[in-house]
């Protein structure tokens, strides 16, 4: 009995690192999830002009791509660790420091920088869990970690348009704030190390030599296409819906809510379907087999919306 109880004590240990990922990952999430019921509200309170409303999740995903270029190979050289440790703790305070803000200019730079805990995200700490875990082992727990995360935009909406009829919206980031400290704390005493080699000098033109080597290579190029491709709707949505449902189609923050919930539901179980029943999400046949639902979805939103315009069910629907 005792040597199961200690295999299962340090198996539990171990799965703490990819909770804190979780609650991390949950965390931005839930800053623009949370709030985009609001974020007309928001605008007009910092008395902007509502046509920046979808500036808002632009600016986070602008945050997402600046520092996409130096975390890897600088995670590479330092470690993993004080890298995403570093991350946590820009991101808690940025969350914070929405407490202070009084200009949309001030709004959207805090925006910017919650907005680079995607590069410390996916550029580090998934890399960290791949890495830490045999491959199969790293895709399910990805998919498990997926579906939990996603959570937060299938539920994100309706409790921040409940929140937010009571609550102030710079409550909701000191909220979200506080639970990316408790990520960092976690993060500070169990992730795991996983580059072996540290201490090797950073040059830049060594970087630039890399990434062209690396994009060389046909298949992380089309690789990179298609995931920014597969994942431009979803984001344009994001970042219109607000607008194009609340602002041009007068719902309310609730009604918008509501919308979101069958959109990342779909995703949900779809991650719930690769954990569950995917013997092999590596290959390539199972990935074919994604495009055409992928397009079915695209089909349903252009028809739909060609045919009958104004009607929020093709979008929901093929989004």
């Amino acid at each position: 009995m005792k040597p199961f109880t200690g295999r299962l004590s340090r198996y539990g240990s171990v799965l703490l690192f990819p909770l804190a990922m979780v609650i991390y990952d949950f965390s931005a999430y839930l800053t623009t999830d949370l709030i985009q019921p609001g974020i007309i509200h928001i605008i007009r309170e910092l008395q902007a002009d509502i046509t920046l409303a979808p500036a808002s999740v632009s600016l986070y995903m602008a945050g997402g791509l600046a520092l996409q270029w130096l975390l890897g190979p600088l995670s590479d050289r330092i470690g993993r660790r004080p890298v995403l440790l570093t991350g946590a703790m820009i991101f808690a305070l940025a969350c914070l420091g929405m407490m202070f803000v009084t200009t949309i200019e001030q709004y959207f730079i805090a925006r910017f920088i919650q907005g680079t805990s995607i590069c410390f995200i996916s550029t580090v700490g998934y890399v960290s869990i791949q890495e830490a875990f045999d491959e199969k082992d790293s895709i399910r727990i990805m998919a498990a970690l997926t579906s939990i995360v996603l959570l937060a935009p299938a539920i994100g909406p309706l409790a921040g348009a409940g929140l937010m009829s009571f609550m102030h919206w710079k409550l909701l980031f000191a909220i979200i704030g506080g639970m990316s400290l408790m990520a960092w704390a976690l993060l500070m005493f169990k992730m795991p190390e996983t580059v072996k080699r540290q201490g090797q000098g950073f040059h830049p033109g060594d970087v630039l030599s890399d990434f062209i080597s690396a994009f060389r290579h046909p298949v992380v190029l089309t690789g990179a296409l298609a995931l920014s491709f597969g994942n431009l709707p979803m984001i344009t949505w994001v970042a219109l819906s607000p607008v194009i449902l609340i602002e041009d189609g007068g719902m309310s923050p609730g009604m918008y809510a509501w919308t979101q919930v069958p959109v990342f539901g779909g995703v949900i179980i779809a991650s719930i379907i690769v954990v569950n029943f995917i013997k092999d999400p590596t290959s390539p046949r199972f990935i074919w087999r994604t495009v055409p639902v992928q397009l079915s979805g695209l089909c349903i939103l252009l028809l739909g919306n060609l045919g009958w315009p104004h009607v929020w069910l093709w979008s929901v629907m093929g989004i």
